[in-house]
């Protein structure tokens, strides 16, 4: 597939230029690191086995030899440690997973703070503290313009949660900081079995916007 062309994301608020292709290719390194796992065997597993088998299989799909050029210079990390002022050593949060494009000046990153949904309070963890409201309150991707919540569907649909998720944005704008008349909109971005929606948000506390891609994998 050819490199798109560098694209801003239209969003309200001075950030920095981000190329719509490194967001499109993180998404298809996730797609691809799925489809070589068995999601039925992680079904009842916890998030991070999930997340480590997930890194796991998109590393390995980087090492074979027919793999794309762009794959193969794409960083991964698990559980990398987040640099913050005030957070030193083991103090410091921890994001999900990170990708990282090496490249002169400043490096294209890209973070998903991953959650399971599998039970009637999922979607409030995921939306909660210690889920979106990372990246809204700056601790993950403080200089970032763009991130990902990354949802592991253990019972129920995609359908189903996304509906739910929709409907819990739109409920609670001002919590959400939700930015844009529509508060979910369907994101194409050829990952397949890669389910995704994007959102815009207020960070009042950064002085700048960001845009969540809202991503979900089928794990039963």
């Amino acid at each position: 597939m050819p490199e798109l062309h560098e694209q801003t994301l239209g969003l309200a608020g001075a950030r920095p230029l981000y190329k719509l292709s490194f967001i499109r290719r993180c998404h298809q390194l996730l797609a691809t690191g799925y489809v070589g796992l068995k999601p039925s065997s992680l079904e009842a597993e916890q998030e991070p086995a999930i997340t480590g088998e997930l890194v796991r299989a998109m590393k390995s799909a980087q090492e074979r030899s027919d793999a794309p050029r762009w794959m193969v210079y794409m960083h991964i990390a698990d559980d990398p440690p987040v640099n913050a002022i005030g957070r030193l050593g083991k103090r410091r949060r921890r994001v999900d997973i990170e990708f990282e494009r090496p490249e002169r000046g400043r490096r294209p990153r890209f973070q998903f703070e991953a959650k399971r949904l599998y039970r009637n309070d999922s979607l409030e963890k995921y939306l909660g503290e210690d889920g979106l409201g990372r990246f809204l309150a700056g601790d993950y991707s403080r200089d970032e313009g763009v991130a990902g919540m990354l949802g592991y569907v253990q019972a129920r649909t995609v359908a189903e949660w996304s509906g739910d998720l929709r409907c819990a944005l739109d409920s609670d704008r001002a919590r959400h900081e939700i930015s844009s008349s529509d508060p979910l909109t369907p994101a194409n971005l050829g990952a397949e079995l890669v389910f995704t929606w994007l959102s815009e948000h207020r960070r009042p506390s950064v002085g700048r916007t960001i845009a969540i891609y809202h991503s979900m994998l089928l794990f039963h």
